[in-house]
């Protein structure tokens, strides 16, 4: 991992900076939950982030990533994306995690030499970066998670499995731009569901 762990933005693809933006969405939301004193809610937000955004799509969608092909650019950039995800969710994690968050932060910043801080409570606390947001992304990105899930919901309700391919899928529109949302990441919908082809429609089809 470079020392500089936050790379430009436009050295990232979009799946890079679509987590990163959704990690900084996180940082500014946390940091409203630990003013108001909502613990509870903070452990939400960080979950939900970790399982739903991070785990099940970011990493999923970029394991060939990881271990496929030559140590290039686009690996560099997913390894550092996925650290600096893991770095950040410690130290807003650490004041309701601290044990966790404190063998996790070492054992990471030990092998990487990344940060010297003895401790991940002495650490600075992350700060929400407005560069690194991206609302449109965001939306575009999770419309093409709501899709994908709805789609796998069905299959599952009419016990059509995975591996069987479908000719194609009707999806719903209100307008323009969010007909041209989902077209962002029409890729990702057919790749996840295994459909050859999106109908969008509106109300004039």
């Amino acid at each position: 991992i470079p020392n500089n762990i936050e790379s430009q933005v436009k050295q990232k693809n979009e799946l890079d900076n679509w987590i990163i933006s959704e990690l900084n969405s996180l940082i500014i939301q946390v940091e409203n939950y630990y003013n108001d004193y909502e613990p509870t809610k903070v452990c939400r937000s960080i979950s939900e982030f970790v399982q739903e955004k991070l785990s099940n799509w970011y990493v999923r969608l970029s394991r060939r990533r990881f271990w496929k092909g030559e140590y290039n650019l686009d690996k560099i950039s997913a390894f550092q994306t996925l650290f600096e995800c893991l770095i950040t969710i410690l130290k807003i994690s650490s004041p309701i995690s601290p044990f966790f968050s404190e063998r996790l932060y070492i054992n990471l910043c030990e092998n990487t030499k990344y940060e010297k801080f003895e401790s991940v409570h002495l650490s600075n606390f992350p700060t929400y970066k407005q560069i690194y947001r991206n609302l449109d992304l965001e939306i575009c990105m999770n419309k093409a998670r709501i899709i994908s899930s709805l789609v796998l919901s069905i299959r599952k309700k009419e016990k059509i499995k995975v591996r069987q391919p479908l000719s194609k899928i009707l999806v719903p529109v209100i307008n323009s731009k969010e007909k041209k949302s989902i077209e962002r990441f029409q890729d990702i919908i057919l790749s996840e569901t295994n459909v050859k082809n999106i109908e969008i429609i509106n109300e004039k089809n």
